[in-house]
């Protein structure tokens, strides 16, 4: 929709020499900005549109892009968010106020700027000064401010009000509203003051609504603040907060802020701070509650962006609001944007508020963080109606800053009334652009609105639907739905309703109820219908329903094997359904006009419900196929079978087991069952290795088979994958070596396995029968042990025991027994070496052996007897084949 201010708002010059003009809703780039400012600017034109100046605070243009006369060296900062604001002074043609905003700082001396505040300069632009002349400069209104500018006008309709906000000194902890009442004797020297809370810092746009109810200020430190402000009196209340925190460390620093035109929903560009860093613009609706510093922030997010920085908001003569844009380089620094983004529809809350990034060229200016400041009041002006159905009444008003007193309207299809409120009914769809010429205090507004009227759906008349009659009784099942391709364009995105006759439609009562299931009561049934289109608008027309006996005749049966979708064992397969109509219409002599269709049913095919489109998947089953005409009308309902032939049966194990050496035991064979005609074994290679109906298990591996069957004309096949292994192999679980009797070496042996077993320490002979074993008298030394299954079947075991033992303790009291702690079953003939370091708890060597002969040792250190506790031990010994046998452990000195 375009909606269109009054003239004064219709040219835009802002950024890098970039200017917009908004003159009949078209918005058309100019090239001849003489002005390059960052942030802060602003630009006034007449009453018919034409512009005035322009200015960024610092310096005013006129309308040829000079510098005005005496237009320099204004007290403002073009790096302000909101530099400048220009106000006419009311009831003058001749004299304009343009107000500027500097931060106060101060240099290494503590000297105050003398240029930082508030001042305002005074141009005339009259018959002596054609291009204006400023004729007073510099005025201070006060020493101390914000960035922030905004101004609306007066409940009077005539007076404006400047609103700034700021430290009233160097000394404030608090913010405080200054507002400047501005009418036909020039600025007020007595301000309105309104002390508010602290915002923390000086950057951030502020914002009156259109309707002047609500102040909006922007602190970057995550905070919106809104206030009421009474257009009347002057004075700011304070009202809550918008908190843009998501977490303590974390949310959206605010910079730009605008309101729709409506009032009622308030946009906010930020830069998002915490974890990724992004940029968005957030919707909030002024109905609901705010939250104060509460998490997480209120609000829609309608933007985000990595790359963009949205800066400046601001509502345009077409309702729109345009964002300011820089984005960022390849080194991550924000720079100027050769586009700026739009909110296309701000009244609409979510994602149908159209946010369009960069979608807006200010080439060859460039975007930058500012857009221009505007008296609020001037976008309150709007024409309120809503878009309509042809032959629907439309209403028409508008709404203003001060009170209309009359309205004269152009409704953009040769038509034209006058007054306040007025209605018009269009005899065509479309989009009329409708003017309207304000009259508000005596001054002429002329706005502007683009309207849709909505076509209504367009209907074909006498159509009928034709179903299949089963017993010639002219009553059939209908899906009245499928009326749609014949009376309006099926594509079309539209809701039918039926009704049995043309009063119940009229009154949209006793609607049928199932449509898509509907059974007619009378041949040749008339059914009227209401056709309702996205936009709401509805057109009605009647049909026939109609029962027709038509016999196709028989058709033979189609065949599938089990697998043919790919799983064995579910009795389902998958049929061509292209393939079987092509043959249906060789069989029946069908013409190639008529399309068939499959369902389930008869009465699905009756309703059209339901259809088995292309390759379809069923169990042996009923198909009814359905001759649909090229009127779509039926030609004749005919069940045949669909037949799904079973797999080739296999019935083998998934696992079968072999001797680790078949060749010792007979041949095991396993057999394909003799009711399939043809066999394919395969080996994991997926080589085939036989077409016999017998295969030989000699080796171990995968295996598949493959069998085939010829059944119903069709050779279908069925495989299984099955595994041949050795048995499990025996494991060993536990040896014990016994070496304290020196004359006899023992070693005891216990083995887990799935059989009897047989030991050796030789692999020549073997002994026992059971899981156990113990050997005795054996050679010291590094020996090995040997284990076999006595059926020969499984794989032989073996593993390595060292013959040695170690004591747990000795008592050396010289008692003679077991006075000395020492290594047994170690000899100089089974063994190359021998070195047994022993420590202490604290790991002091304090007894070494390297000799076969030694007792070993007797509890001293020194000649000194060492105290009862545990001692640890380290044992690298070396026997007759060069093997390194090592052990660790502890033992007991016990004493009594």
């Amino acid at each position: 929709m375009g909606l269109f201010a009054q003239n004064e708002t219709l040219n835009w010059y802002f950024g890098n020499n970039a200017a917009f003009n908004f003159k009949d809703g078209k918005i058309k780039v100019l090239e001849n900005s003489a002005m390059n400012t960052p942030q802060g600017s602003a630009s006034i034109s007449d009453t018919n549109g034409n512009l005035l100046f322009y200015t960024n605070g610092e310096t005013v243009w006129n309308k040829n892009h000079q510098i005005m006369e005496n237009g320099d060296n204004l007290f403002g900062d073009k790096n302000n968010t909101q530099s400048t604001i220009i106000i006419p002074k009311p009831n003058s043609d001749l004299i304009y106020y343009v107000f500027s905003t500097k931060n106060q700082s101060t240099n290494s001396d503590g000297v105050q700027d003398p240029q930082a505040g508030l001042h305002y300069s005074e141009i005339e632009i009259s018959n002596t000064y054609p291009l204006g002349k400023i004729i007073n400069k510099n005025i201070n209104l006060r020493r101390f401010t914000s960035e922030r500018l905004t101004a609306v006008h007066h409940k009077d309709g005539k007076s404006i009000w400047l609103i700034s906000v700021g430290k009233i000194d160097a000394d404030a902890t608090v913010d405080t509203f200054l507002n400047f009442k501005i009418d036909e004797t020039g600025v007020s020297n007595a301000p309105i003051s309104s002390t508010v809370e602290d915002f923390r810092s000086n950057k951030g746009q502020m914002k009156v609504s259109p309707d002047s109810k609500k102040i909006v200020v922007i602190s970057f430190a995550f905070t919106v603040y809104v206030f009421d402000f009474d257009s009347e009196t002057g004075i700011v209340k304070s009202n809550n907060i918008i908190g843009l925190k998501i977490d303590f460390g974390s949310g959206f620093g605010a910079f730009g802020v605008e309101f729709s035109q409506s009032s009622e929903l308030l946009y906010i560009s930020t830069a998002f701070f915490g974890g990724s860093f992004s940029y968005a613009i957030l919707q909030h609706k002024m109905s609901e509650p705010l939250t104060g510093f509460d998490y997480p922030p209120i609000g829609k997010i309608i933007f985000q962006s990595s790359k963009y920085a949205p800066g400046s908001l601001q509502l345009a003569p077409n309702g729109k609001i345009y964002a300011a844009l820089s984005e960022n380089d390849s080194d991550g620094n924000l720079i100027p944007s050769s586009k700026i983004g739009v909110i296309n529809n701000p009244e609409i809350v979510g994602e149908g508020a159209n946010y369009a990034h960069d979608s807006q060229s200010v080439s060859p200016g460039f975007s930058s963080k500012g857009l221009p400041n505007f008296i609020q009041s001037y976008f309150a002006s709007r024409i309120i109606t809503e878009n309509k159905c042809l032959v629907d009444e439309f209403s028409f008003s508008a709404d203003s800053y001060s009170n209309i007193t009359n309205i004269d309207w152009d409704f953009g299809d040769g038509t034209f009334a006058n007054g306040i409120n007025v209605k018009h009914i269009y005899s065509a769809p479309g989009n009329y652009n409708v003017k309207a010429i304000l009259t508000v205090n005596n001054s002429k507004i002329s706005i502007y609105k683009t309207v849709e009227v909505y076509s209504l759906p367009s209907l074909k008349s006498n159509q009928e639907i034709v179903e299949c009659d089963d017993n010639m009784d002219g009553l059939s099942t209908f899906n009245l739905y499928t009326i749609k391709q014949k009376i309006t364009n099926p594509s079309l995105d539209e809701t039918l309703y039926f009704y049995e006759n043309q009063t119940d439609l009229n009154n949209d009562n006793n609607r049928i109820l199932n449509p898509e299931n509907f059974n007619n009561s009378i041949p040749n049934q008339g059914i009227f219908v209401k056709v309702i289109n996205q936009n709401g608008c509805f057109e009605t027309t009647s049909f026939t329903v109609t029962a027709r006996f038509v016999s196709l005749g028989t058709i033979s049966d189609f065949y599938t094997c089990e697998n043919s979708d790919g799983i064995s064992g579910n009795q389902i397969g998958n049929f061509n359904g292209r393939a079987i109509a092509t043959s249906i219409k060789n069989q029946l002599g069908i013409s190639d006009r008529t399309s068939l269709k499959f369902y389930p049913s008869y009465i699905e095919a009756q309703t059209n419900t339901n259809e088995l489109i292309g390759a379809f998947s069923s169990k042996t089953a009923t198909i009814f196929v359905k001759a649909q005409e090229a009127d779509f009308s039926c030609g004749g309902i005919q069940s045949f079978n669909v037949i799904v032939n079973p797999d080739p049966i296999i019935n083998l194990q998934d696992t079968y087991s072999i001797c680790f050496n078949p060749s010792l035991k007979p041949p095991v064979i396993i057999s394909a069952d003799a009711s399939n005609d043809r066999y394919e074994w395969r080996n994991s290679q997926g080589s085939i290795i036989s077409v016999s109906k017998d295969f030989i298990l000699d080796t171990v591996g995968e295996f598949s088979l493959t069998a085939y069957k010829a059944e119903n004309g069709l050779l279908c096949s069925n495989s299984k994958t099955f595994v041949v292994e050795n048995p499990e192999k025996a494991i060993f679980t536990n040896i014990e070596v016994n070496t304290e009797d020196e004359t006899n070496n023992i070693v005891t042996v216990s083995i887990e396995g799935n059989s009897t077993y047989e030991f050796s320490l030789d692999n020549v002979n073997f002994s026992g029968n059971s899981t156990m074993f113990t050997f005795n008298n054996v050679e010291a030394g590094l020996r090995t042990i040997y284990v076999r299954d006595i059926n020969n079947c499984e794989e032989l075991i073996f593993t390595e025991v060292a013959v040695i033992g170690f004591k747990e303790y000795f008592t050396p009291n010289d008692d003679g027994k077991n006075d000395y702690w020492n290594i047994c079953g170690l000899n100089e003939t089974s063994f190359r070496s021998i070195n047994v370091r022993i420590f202490d708890r604290y790991g002091k060597l304090i007894h070494q052996i390297t000799n076969f002969t030694s007792l070993g040792w007797d509890g001293t250190y020194n000649s000194e007897k060492l105290i009862a506790n545990n001692y640890w031990f380290k044992a690298d010994i070396i026997d007759k084949d060069n093997n390194l046998i090592s052990k660790t452990g502890y033992f007991s000195l016990i004493r009594n």
